[in-house]
């Protein structure tokens, strides 16, 4: 008995959780990981108080929600002291995407299936919103013990990532040379995986007389272009970037590689009217495998990460609790329209 070292008590000002459930947070960590037992004094209000110049109604407010869920009690002139080692040790994830489309469902559903009743999951959403963004993280900071984050790519991103506590964060997706260097991820590397498929694939390419990438302005992987540009920035072969994808016009052996599924629509209409045939008089490369591509006019021929491995790497690290910086298998689906 009688643990009474106020060091127990972890407070961060930089972080966006209160500070009295730091203090809550703390006490469950101590008790998990065995500084804290049953029967042991917890440090004093004002012990606390002193070494973290804090108020005290702060300290009696965590003490008061710990008395409430039965894991702490206290007497006249004992103090406060453990009376259950019974804390929940499963890990609350807040869970926050881009966007939900078919290729963040395959994501989504290999992450919860790898987690199973290992941990309760919760999903949000902040459609490339930096406000949203930052209001989810901030909202929802005092109620998780994990955060698995899509970040949005913006200068304010890291400062609000930053709110959060580095050990519990995980970067999913986006984000790997922005913030693959300070917290643990499974991401894309976006200029790596396009610039190999196209080195790999360059005689292929040669059948058609330019290259397009469709990059419009709603992606932000801004990796893409970069890896794009850099396979052919040292030859004479026709390669264009196109933002204003709608007002691209198909041409007879033209090579489209289209990010985003309008698009494609668009182009698979095009040459349905001018009656090409795909993977002769046209080629097209889209972004994202689907279950429906693979039966499109015979089969369009995709370049993707494994969403999948992405949902279940990531599921793994976070159960594990085992930090690595993974960059997310990138493959060709290769069908009739290359």
């Amino acid at each position: 008995m009688g643990n009474t070292n106020a060091a127990i008590i972890k407070i961060d000002n930089a972080l966006a959780l209160p500070l009295y459930k730091q203090i809550v947070v703390s006490v469950y960590d101590a008790i998990a990981d065995g500084r804290l037992k049953n029967g042991d004094i917890l440090p004093s209000v004002n012990s606390i108080a002193a070494m973290h110049s804090l108020a005290r109604g702060s300290i009696f407010k965590a003490y008061n929600e710990l008395k409430t869920a039965g894991i702490i009690d206290s007497t006249p002139g004992k103090g406060y002291f453990v009376t259950s080692t019974n804390v929940q040790s499963k890990k609350n994830i807040f869970l926050l995407l881009s966007t939900f489309n078919p290729y963040r469902e395959v994501l989504y559903n290999a992450f919860i299936e790898q987690i199973r009743n290992q941990a309760t999951v919760d999903l949000y959403f902040h459609h490339h919103n930096i406000s949203v963004f930052e209001t989810l993280i901030k909202n929802h900071a005092a109620y998780y013990n994990t955060f698995v984050i899509m970040p949005e790519i913006n200068k304010k991103t890291d400062g609000i990532l930053k709110q959060l506590d580095p050990k519990k964060l995980y970067i999913l997706d986006s984000g790997l040379n922005e913030f693959g260097s300070e917290y643990p991820c499974v991401c894309q590397n976006y200029e790596k995986d396009i610039s190999g498929i196209l080195k790999g694939h360059f005689e292929r390419l040669k059948k058609y007389k330019r290259i397009i990438l469709l990059f419009p302005d709603n992606i932000k992987t801004e990796g893409v272009v970069n890896g794009f540009k850099a396979v052919f920035k040292k030859t004479d072969f026709p390669a264009e970037v196109i933002r204003n994808t709608q007002e691209y016009e198909l041409t007879q052996f033209d090579c489209c590689i289209i990010m985003d599924d309008i698009d494609l629509v668009k182009l698979m209409r095009s040459a349905r009217k001018n009656k090409w045939k795909l993977g002769t008089d046209i080629g097209i490369l889209s972004y994202n495998e689907t279950p429906l591509k693979s039966i499109i006019a015979d089969g369009i021929t995709t370049i993707t990460t494994d969403f999948e491995q992405m949902g279940k790497s990531m599921a793994e690290m976070v159960i594990k609790s085992k930090p690595k910086r993974i960059e997310n298998p990138f493959l060709m689906i290769d069908r009739k329209s290359f």
